[in-house]
């Protein structure tokens, strides 16, 4: 039943679609009793944030930033619109915004809410110091429909002993010079600048350079006061007349002064409300969770570790002939399961002789690669013979032998509390694949793992941003279950039954097609829901394994996910010390049918990818896919994600491919977010399980790929040497 556990946990906060998770999580954090949360003295770090989800102060923009890597989510309200946004610091001086906002505009028929979405960058290009203002650039509606676009150049000061008062100072663009404009100044750079080319507010998607610090400009500004440690009061002078808006019936403000004022209820949770133009209430609220900031320290819920076992020292060799004993094996094999009671660590193999032991682990607990080697090399010392100098522990994930991690036990003795004992401990540890260094001959003990394993539960499954709906969702039952053969081999299938939700309300594209289409693969989701009640949601049969030493290879057989079934192999070149990785991947798939069971379509795709895999520092990692998609059409994929020492990853991906911008449709070509969040950031108890997905402007049938389980980079990456050093810090803890 812990499998069942487990999976209702992550069925509950599930985070195939990621919006929903990060809410009640970091709501969670939020509101989480004293003794769990952060300190907080009302007074923050964090500046204050615009109804556009942007440093600034109640429409405008400042020059401040958001602390490294903090990821925060503002909701704003009022009679001129509602908007959703995801910021995210990507450096210290970068902030980078998605937004998706719903105007409710009179019509003939009544009201009609126009959806739009949206990118921002803000770039802080000098901080604040020396009595200089910090100065920042920006652009607003970077790649959208343009119905929110706007640059601008600003200036912020804090006055006052403890920067109590804040002065901003700024010229806009576009939205931003709607009021008392005047000439370009850049137009004595190139005239071409004086002149704003008209915008049509079509498909969006595309970053329309010709737009940007183009037109009339205008000066904004505002003051900000700090009048208690949790209060925060704005007046600003906007030059956003809202002229769409006013355009489609809405009460456009007639004045430029605005007010506004912020409460902290915590360092997560703000606040606000505001009157526009005197005249138009708003509020809004803001959550902000930082990867670095975790509510509990990490860990801090775990058991204490135990400590090394120390050898006594001998003046003459240790003893050897403990390995011709009989019966030492089943020993051992008990020793190591009274030592990883409790851990998450479970031993598959251990083969030694007398000076060298290697050990198969499997990690189901520690999202901490270090901290899960560092609990393995203490149960070593205490479980094996004093000769035994050699400690090499090989993690195993889905059968597979990743890397070989090889240590002197005689390090690790003395390192444990020597204060840089953690970053020795790594630098000094040998590192390569599992198959360069054949294992020691001698007792071999092996232990098999439970063959079958299975969960029922509850399932949450949501998706954001539809065009014509913000929030859709579906919730019901899901079994799963998987079997295990041995060599590699697993059969596996989760089966889920709906209960109540709206995901069959999703908007099915396109009743008037764009010219020249690609094959509809995804933008008829909606159907899948609509006309199914019980369902397969993946039923496959799979085989791991490792061809030859650094590469590790997959086929799957089956439903491979929930609107395609066929065979899927792949191919992964990855050294155990390498940044590099390079991959293949060959699918061959049929459509499924909508009732989500055993039935296929007539279409049929060949698709497939060559990935390249870089670990840019230890901060960034960037993949390129290069291939054909779903739908037939050629093309590639750029990701780049941050990721943290903690299991966080926040990114963005784009695809483009040989569909034209007119024939994908709405968007113009696929891009998104990518987010993952470990549970053991908000717990402070380690675990593996992590929640994370997709956010999509919107889903079209160009650039679209096949979701299979189990794709080789994310099973093996954790274990290289680049990963251990990302974490070694937490290697003794």
């Amino acid at each position: 039943m812990q499998g069942a556990r487990v999976r209702l946990l992550r069925s509950i906060v599930s985070v195939s679609r990621a919006w929903g998770i990060v809410v009640f999580l970091g709501l969670s954090s939020a509101l989480a009793p004293p003794s769990l949360a952060q300190d907080f003295s009302g007074r923050t770090d964090r500046p204050s944030v615009n109804s556009f989800g942007l440093p600034g102060l109640i429409d405008m923009p400042s020059a401040d930033a958001f602390p490294d890597g903090e990821l925060s989510f503002t909701v704003s309200h009022s009679a001129l619109g509602s908007r959703g946004t995801i910021a995210f610091q990507v450096l210290p001086s970068v902030t980078a915004t998605f937004r998706y906002s719903g105007i409710d505009i009179p019509s003939a028929a009544g009201r009609d809410i126009l959806f739009d979405r949206s990118f921002d960058l803000h770039w802080q290009i000098l901080e604040e110091r020396g009595g200089f203002p910090a100065v920042a650039v920006g652009i607003r509606d970077l790649a959208g429909t343009g119905l929110y676009g706007g640059e601008y150049v600003v200036a912020t000061r804090h006055f006052g002993e403890y920067d109590q008062v804040a002065v901003t100072v700024g010229l806009g663009w576009g939205r931003l010079a709607g009021r008392n404009g005047f000439t370009n100044p850049l137009g004595i750079i190139d005239d071409r600048f004086e002149t704003r080319p008209p915008r049509s507010f079509g498909l969006g998607g595309t970053v329309t350079l010709d737009q940007f610090f183009r037109g009339d400009a205008a000066f904004f500004g505002g003051v900000e006061w700090q009048a208690s440690d949790r209060l925060r009061l704005q007046l600003e002078y906007s030059t956003d007349v809202y002229a769409r808006e006013g355009a489609g019936g809405l009460p456009a403000p007639d004045s430029a002064i605005n007010l506004g004022a912020t409460y902290a209820f915590s360092d997560l949770l703000t606040g606000s409300a505001y009157v526009l133009g005197g005249e138009t209430f708003g509020v809004s609220v803001q959550m902000a969770l930082n990867p670095n900031r975790p509510p509990i320290p990490a860990s801090a819920g775990d058991p204490a570790p135990r400590p090394v076992a120390v050898r006594t020292p001998s003046p003459t060799p240790y003893e050897t002939d403990w390995v011709e004993q009989p019966g030492g094996g089943p020993v051992l094999r008990d020793n190591f399961a009274q030592l990883f009671e409790d851990q998450g660590l479970f031993l598959e193999r251990l083969t030694l002789d007398a000076r060298r032991a290697t050990i198969r682990v499997r990690n189901e607990q520690y999202n901490h690669e270090s901290q899960a080697l560092g609990r393995v090399l203490r149960a070593m010392s205490a479980a094996l013979p004093p000769s035994v100098e050699v400690f090499e522990v090989i993690f195993v994930v889905e059968g597979l032998d990743t890397s070989r991690v090889r240590i002197a036990r005689s390090d690790v003795e003395l390192l444990e509390f020597d204060p840089g004992g953690a970053e020795v401990a790594i630098a000094v540890a040998e590192i390569e694949d599992a198959r360069t260094t054949p294992d020691p001959v001698g007792l071999d003990v092996e232990v098999e793992r439970p063959r079958l394993t299975w969960g029922i539960g509850p399932y949450f499954d949501a998706s954001v941003f539809d065009p014509d709906n913000p929030f859709l969702f579906d919730v019901g039952v899901e079994f799963s279950a998987e079997y295990r053969f041995g060599n590699g081999f697993v059969a596996s299938g989760v089966v889920r039954a709906p209960i109540v939700g709206t995901l069959d309300q999703a908007q099915i594209v396109n009743e008037m097609p764009p010219p020249n289409p690609p094959p509809v693969v995804r933008s008829d989701g909606a159907l899948y829901h609509q006309e199914s009640h019980v369902y397969v949601d993946r039923l496959t049969f799979s085989h791991y394994g490792r061809p030859a030493e650094n590469l590790y290879s997959r086929v799957t057989v089956g439903y491979l996910e929930r609107m395609f079934a066929g065979v899927s192999g792949e191919l992964l070149w990855q050294p155990a010390n390498s940044r590099l990785g390079l991959g293949v991947e060959l699918n061959h798939v049929w459509r499924r049918d909508y009732d989500g069971l055993f039935g296929v379509q007539d279409y049929n795709v060949t698709s497939g990818h060559i990935s390249a895999y870089y670990s840019l520092s230890d901060s960034f990692d960037l993949q390129v896919d290069a291939g054909r998609y779903l739908a037939g059409d050629w093309g590639s994929t750029i990701t780049l994600e941050r990721t943290f020492d903690n299991g966080w990853r926040v990114g963005a991906f784009a695809t483009f491919t040989d569909v034209s911008f007119e024939s994908f449709g709405e968007g113009s070509f696929d891009k998104g977010l990518t987010l993952d969040i470990p549970f053991a950031w908000f717990t402070g108890n380690s675990t593996r399980a992590s929640n994370g997905g997709i956010i999509r402007p919107v889903q079209r049938d160009g650039g679209a790929r096949l979701d299979v389980e189990g794709r080789l980079h994310n099973l093996v990456i954790d274990y290289t040497r680049p990963s251990f050093e990302e974490t070694e810090a937490m290697i003794w803890r």
